[in-house]
């Protein structure tokens, strides 16, 4: 009983103690982030459409579904095999809807990772966090929505454009106000 014990705490032990290394260095964070968030990866990893960006992927290592939000969000994952004549976006969803609110255009570091942190101000009380693959044309018309809006003060929900593909989402909760 005492060895079966002695080998349960070495072998946590052991697991912290290589996690903490590995942790150390970015290589090694991007590594840990990555494993730890296979479950999630999995979930959310879109196969490859015909059309649009046929073969891109990507997933969210952050937020994962049914996380809590007040009114910042911060979004971090991963786009793979991105187009060249293509850019990738979060926007925020109602579930189930078409209406979207562009947030960020995603700038990727040269192994595909992102990190970003989104605001929310709407009153929904779960809404999907979105990492859509765009064609230019569809990514300049958001960038014009962003002018308009920041003229105006409004920033209208948008029709889902039908030659946008969703590549990755997580739907997340708002904070119960106490």
């Amino acid at each position: 009983m005492i060895n079966l014990l002695i080998g349960a705490l070495g072998g946590a032990l052991s697991t912290i103690l290589v996690s903490a290394c590995v942790a150390c260095t970015r290589g090694g964070q991007q590594l840990l982030t990555w494993l730890l968030s296979y479950p999630q990866r999995r979930r959310v990893k879109s196969q490859a459409q015909a059309g649009l960006g046929q073969g891109s992927r990507a997933w969210l290592t952050g937020p994962i579904e049914d996380d809590t939000f007040d009114t910042e969000i911060n979004v971090e994952g991963r786009v793979l095999d991105l187009p060249q004549d293509h850019e990738v976006w979060i926007v925020h969803r109602i579930p189930n809807s078409t209406e979207v609110w562009p947030k960020e255009k995603l700038t990727l570091d040269a192994s595909g990772w992102f990190k970003v942190t989104t605001l929310e101000g709407g009153r929904s009380r779960s809404m999907a966090v979105v990492v859509l693959l765009t064609s230019k044309h569809v990514s300049q018309e958001f960038d014009a929505w962003f002018q308009q809006g920041r003229q105006t003060g409004r920033f209208p929900s948008v029709e889902l454009p039908s030659s946008a593909r969703v590549l990755a989402s997580a739907v997340v909760r708002s904070q119960p106000v106490p």
